[in-house]
């Protein structure tokens, strides 16, 4: 059963919340900019992450632009010259682009990211943070920081390094070149690309497989695969040990057990 609410922007109208659970949505909603982020949008993004991660009734979060032409095209480089100016305040820009990111991959709950056309340099950012990456064919993927001189905030670099590999993160941002979604599922950014007349139907069947697993479970397995890779911020081994622990003492757990045996399928709570 799906619980429906009202979508509710944080900051401002240019970020969005949207609960229908199991799924939770964030939807990055500046479509006349290609879904461009501002320094408010990726100010807004922890507090719309930590509404998500905090509702039991939802299993997994979605992030997603608003419209079918951009993922999100990048930062809004019209405010570079106010806020990104020189190093004082392009330092404070590149930490609230870190908190976003560190949010995002930081959130307890599985992450997906759904990606239609431009994907591009803190767009590009946002969706590497995330556990898994949909695309359908009219994705375009890069990082054109060389182009315009900046340099990438530090730990998302980590991000991609950790998801492409050092030999094609070193392509990404030494040619800045534009990726087809057919490249980026070649180097491994990609998790699936979809036709675009089945992406919607394909992409809510794929969420609601990932939202229908036991969320302990998935918790824990996201915090241990994190662990594994040494990605920053990651959870220690006594806290990885204490969440296995949770998993095996819930209900969950003898949920599962129990539509095995009756050769049904569980109804998981997380709890």
């Amino acid at each position: 059963m799906t619980n429906t609410q009202s979508v509710q922007p944080f900051c401002n109208a240019k970020i969005l919340v949207e609960r229908q659970a199991p799924l939770g949505r964030l939807i990055i909603n500046n479509e006349e900019k290609r879904n461009a982020m501002s320094l408010d949008m990726w100010q807004a993004i922890p507090d719309a992450i930590e509404q998500l991660d905090k509702d039991d009734t939802i299993h997994v979060i979605v992030i997603t632009g608003a419209g079918n032409t951009a993922f999100v095209s990048g930062a809004d480089i019209s405010e570079f010259d106010e806020v990104r100016g020189d190093t004082k305040s392009a330092t404070f820009y590149d930490d609230m682009n870190a908190e976003a990111y560190r949010a995002i991959r930081n959130a307890k709950k599985p992450t997906i990211a759904l990606i239609q056309g431009f994907c591009m340099g803190g767009g590009f950012g946002l969706a590497a943070a995330c556990d898994l990456r949909l695309s359908n064919d009219t994705g375009k993927f890069g990082i054109p920081a060389g182009k315009l001189g900046v340099g990438y905030p530090t730990d998302a670099i980590e991000d991609i390094v950790h998801l492409v590999g050092p030999a094609n993160a070193k392509e990404i941002y030494l040619t800045a070149k534009l990726y087809t979604a057919q490249d980026a599922l070649r180097i491994g950014f990609l998790n699936e690309c979809f036709d675009n007349d089945e992406f919607a139907e394909k992409t809510e069947r794929y969420c609601q497989t990932v939202s229908r697993l036991a969320p302990l479970s998935a918790q824990y397995h996201k915090a241990g695969i994190n662990r594994a890779i040494g990605q920053r911020d990651c959870v220690d081994m006594q806290k990885l040990r204490a969440m296995a622990s949770l998993c095996f003492d819930s209900q969950d757990y003898a949920e599962g057990r129990k539509a095995f045996m009756e050769k049904r399928a569980p109804h998981f709570v997380g709890k």
